[in-house]
């Protein structure tokens, strides 16, 4: 049977519902948040285990690079930062935040966040901006904006990755026999390298998993280990 708007049983169900509702919306939030607080502590407690220190955030740091990714958007940020080093070698591992703002056609702001894990390790010198990536839309703004699209003799290696540099000579150089059989191992599958001043560093989408920190930090001291010596002293600054 139906009841009338003003019935009063109706409105205080009504009220009930709402409430009820509220208050799952409310629940949710505050697990999400107790969730998100173990995991930090997590975080922290497991770099301070390594003899590593642990920043929640510092956005100079997402700066440091122009890259892309780095450089998009109208902000970034740098989230739960890892600072250390292993067998000597200085690193950083971190959550990078790409926030983007647009209006929709009534006028209403909109935000959107982009998470990637990077991991950097540092070189003796720094070195001209160079990006292996699979090809995607940030590759052809770069070859837009003037970058060169360099191809090597391995088919393999040219259907795997799109190097963008403005020196083809400087990619030629950097592109050794020993650098491209590294970049075709699988654990580099679905990873960005950004080479620019002294940073060398891997990018992928998504949160941070710090299960595969040591694995990475392994293969990037496996590519920096066979860059040819000849480009740091040549190309190096």
């Amino acid at each position: 049977m139906a009841v009338e708007v003003g019935d009063g049983g109706t409105f205080v169900l009504f009220l009930l519902v709402a409430a009820l509702a509220a208050g799952v919306v409310v629940a949710g939030a505050i697990a999400y948040q107790r969730a998100q607080q173990a995991r930090l502590a997590r975080l922290r407690a497991w770099a301070a285990s390594r003899g590593w220190t642990w920043t929640a955030r510092d956005d100079s740091v997402a700066e440091l690079l122009g890259t892309r990714p780095f450089g998009m958007g109208d902000e970034r940020e740098a989230r739960e930062i890892i600072t250390g080093s292993r067998d000597g070698r200085p690193f950083q591992a971190f959550r990078y935040v790409v926030v983007e703002h647009s209006r929709d056609s009534k006028g209403r702001r909109r935000t959107t966040r982009d998470d990637y894990q990077v991991v950097w390790v540092t070189l003796p010198r720094g070195l001209p901006a160079l990006r292996f990536a699979p090809d995607d839309a940030f590759q052809r703004v770069l070859t837009g904006l003037g970058w060169g699209d360099v191809d090597t003799e391995s088919h393999e290696f040219n259907q795997r990755w799109r190097v963008s540099s403005r020196d083809d000579a400087y990619a030629h150089a950097i592109l050794a026999p020993h650098v491209i059989d590294e970049l075709l191992r699988p654990a580099w599958a679905g990873a960005t390298v950004v080479v620019e001043g002294r940073f060398v560093a891997v990018v992928r989408r998504g949160y941070p998993d710090l299960r595969t920190l040591d694995a990475t930090l392994d293969r990037l001291e496996a590519l920096t280990g066979t860059i040819p010596p000849f480009v740091l002293a040549d190309y190096g600054r």
